[in-house]
């Protein structure tokens, strides 16, 4: 499961890099300042590649309403989401 979660992790920096809404405010102090956040329609998009890394249909309801403020708040609750959806089909 440890290398589910790496490829998991891997696909939503990747995805996060792509899609972040750029931030149009001036100065930028840190590297979440820099970028907006991926709005839970947006955030919708990456469940085609987590289907393909994990062999299930990742139901959408996995993804957070009103989508994600930072990149590490993405990675970290959507990979554990995807992770205790797959867990639960695992189980009988």
């Amino acid at each position: 499961m440890a290398d589910l979660a790496e490829r998991i992790k891997e696909a939503l920096d990747a995805f996060w890099d792509e899609r972040a809404i750029p931030c149009d405010s001036g100065e930028a102090s840190t590297l979440d300042d820099l970028v907006g956040p991926v709005e839970s329609m947006t955030a919708v998009d990456v469940l085609v590649t987590l289907d393909t890394i994990t062999g299930l249909k990742i139901p959408n309801t996995v993804i957070q309403a009103g989508g994600y403020q930072t990149k590490d708040e993405f990675i970290t609750k959507l990979t554990a989401a995807v992770l205790d959806y797959v867990a639960s089909k695992q189980t009988p």
